[in-house]
């Protein structure tokens, strides 16, 4: 009897422990079929497109916007040819990849060897001094909150590198970048890049550059405001043995200048709150803004330091004198247009300290403009009076009511968005571990709905964590948010969330020249007599649902977005060539 017990509480116990197993089991296969894959291996893709095999290994190129993982996987259906095929305007910057696929042996001493362009019917050149290329770095991400597509090392930094060694059995990517000069005559060009390695013969890689006519603005049209937290960069150039405290700070303004300048190559405004009666801040708006800077904050009170104005009202009324100076020097300087203060960063829309301090700063001078950043908007029928002092509304985009948004533009609202964390609502984020199209599409979005401006909260969060090492560089469950440059040893690396974000950037310039030059027609009187020019123009600047059909989704076909770029940039030069004859 004992013994049949004993079978039967045995066989019970068995059988909860294979239940559990099971459910173990049902649970991992469930993950496994409902996360997002990636895209099917270069490998496949080669042989599909023919792509040429030589020493055992394959060389070819891929679009900016493919996301390429050491195991030859993409993010979405890639762009891979034998050859670069790129267009871009002058003051443009243009990017691809040079992928090396080594499945059976190491390939050491790798590196890339770049020609001059030359126009072959015109015989101008562009110097190969503005060709420049790097190493596609990968970084471990951990497993978020939100939906990935895959967690493990993920491509971002773009490392400067002489030669560099490729493992057998990676696929190993390899960045280019092209700058057109603004004194590049139009037409087409070709370079030529030679791949060379100490295992296998040199293999070339033709690159055909059409150059548009018309260049790009050095100062954008959207605005942008990407905070740069220079009291972090101690933690990753720490003060050298023998090196005097006082070179070491000299070292860090340095480098700290050097991360500002490179942002504003990206096209992102540094959010710099400056002090206006400080001569040695304000001299450096002037070199700032012959490098495009378009925008800025003043004062250090705000958003930007954690709201960190006074909570009583005497104490708010003593800032009234400062601002009204802030407000004069900036009238004098010329730079008043080109300014805000961050007056408020998030918490409850309500807050009656909100009101009374954008109210102080507009009596102390009425042209300064107070900015806020908050979830969600304003709603005048149920607090009237409370937001009237403000000018420039930033909401976070998962937050986004179109009409509630259109509601506070009637008022003369000017509107701006911001990303912070991922939400898991498919909307784009600047974080490390989404589509690179997402990284581009933020500036057709704002053009889309009348967005003004762009905020992101800081572009070198690294206070603990080393960003090669790990994209976990918050408390939070994230991967890379916060951190669009690397810290390289002397100044920034970019990244390929960077390098996009600016394709985008010039993208929205490339509208902003087509919506310019109707404008001109229109002066002339023009319109009726070309009608065709402009509905084919209002039909390529129209972001229907092709492009962006909401906040939560846009088009993730990386040759249909350059398509309709490159649709623009052919109607503008011909409308250039238009207004040449009359």
């Amino acid at each position: 009897m004992i013994k049949k017990i004993f079978i039967l509480i045995l066989s019970l116990l068995l059988m909860l422990i294979m239940a559990g197993v099971c459910f173990k089991m049902a649970i991992k296969i469930h993950r496994h079929i409902n996360r997002p894959k990636l895209f099917c291996t270069q490998a496949v893709i080669s042989k599909l497109n023919g792509l040429p095999v030589q020493d055992g290994l394959e060389i070819f190129v891929a679009s900016s916007l493919d996301r390429i993982f050491l195991n030859g996987k993409t993010l979405l259906k890639p762009s891979f040819s034998p050859s670069a095929s790129i267009s871009a305007a002058r003051n443009d910057y243009e990017s691809f990849q040079i992928v090396i696929d080594s499945p059976l042996k190491d390939q050491p001493g790798v590196f890339l060897q770049t020609s001059d362009f030359v126009n072959l019917k015109t015989g101008n050149k562009i110097s190969r001094d503005n060709f420049t290329w790097g190493l596609v770095g990968f970084v471990q991400t951990l497993t978020p909150y939100y939906p990935v597509k895959f967690v493990g090392l993920w491509p971002d930094p773009l490392i400067p590198v002489k030669s560099y060694d490729v493992k057998a059995g990676t696929t190993q990517p390899f960045w280019l970048t092209v700058y057109i000069p603004e004194s590049t005559p139009a037409g087409d060009y070709l370079a030529t890049v030679r791949v060379k390695g100490l295992n296998f013969a040199v293999q070339k890689i033709s690159v055909n550059l059409h150059v548009y006519d018309f260049t790009l603005p050095k100062e954008g049209h959207l605005k942008t405001a990407f905070d740069f937290y220079g009291f972090l960069t101690k933690y990753r150039y720490p003060q050298k043995d023998e090196e005097s405290s006082e070179a070491w700070h000299a070292r860090l303004d340095d480098i700290n200048d050097k991360f500002m300048v490179n942002m504003l190559k990206h096209r992102m405004n540094p959010i710099l709150n400056i002090d206006p009666t400080s001569q040695v801040e304000l001299s450096s708006i002037d070199r700032y803004r012959a490098l495009g800077l378009n925008n800025f904050a003043i004062g250090k009170h705000g958003g930007t330091f954690e709201n960190n104005w006074p909570k009583d009202d005497p104490s708010i009324e003593e800032f009234s004198t400062t601002y009204q100076t802030y407000g004069e020097d900036l009238k004098l300087n010329h730079l008043l247009d080109y300014t805000y203060v961050y007056t408020w960063d998030e918490g409850e829309i309500g807050n009656p300290l909100v009101p009374k301090i954008a109210s102080m700063i507009h009596r102390a001078y009425p042209g300064l403009k107070n900015m806020v950043c908050y979830h969600g908007f304003w709603d005048p029928a149920q607090n009237p009076d409370w937001g009237r002092d403000i000018d420039i509304w930033t909401f976070q985009i998962d937050d986004f009511n179109e009409a509630k948004m259109r509601q506070l533009q009637k008022m003369g609202m000017e509107m701006w968005m911001y990303i912070s964390g991922p939400s898991g609502t498919n909307s784009p984020n600047l974080a490390l571990d989404f589509d690179s199209i997402d990284y581009r599409i933020i500036p057709w979005i704002c053009w889309k709905y009348d967005i003004r401006g762009f905020l992101y909260w800081c572009v070198n969060f690294w206070p603990t964590v080393d960003p090669f090492k790990s994209a976990k560089n918050t408390e939070w469950e994230q991967n890379g948010n916060g951190l669009l440059f690397y810290p390289g040893p002397d100044g920034p690396w970019d990244s390929i969330r960077a390098e996009n974000f600016r394709d985008g950037m010039q993208d929205y310039e490339y509208i902003q020249i087509l919506l310019n030059k109707l404008r001109i027609l229109r002066a002339k009187g023009l319109e009726a007599k070309y009608k065709g020019y402009f509905d084919q123009s209002i039909k390529l600047l129209t972001m229907d649902d092709s492009i962006v059909k909401s906040m939560w989704d846009f088009t993730k076909d990386g040759d249909y977005l350059k398509s309709r770029r490159d649709a623009i940039a052919l109607e503008i030069e011909k409308i250039n060539a238009l207004l040449r004859t009359l």
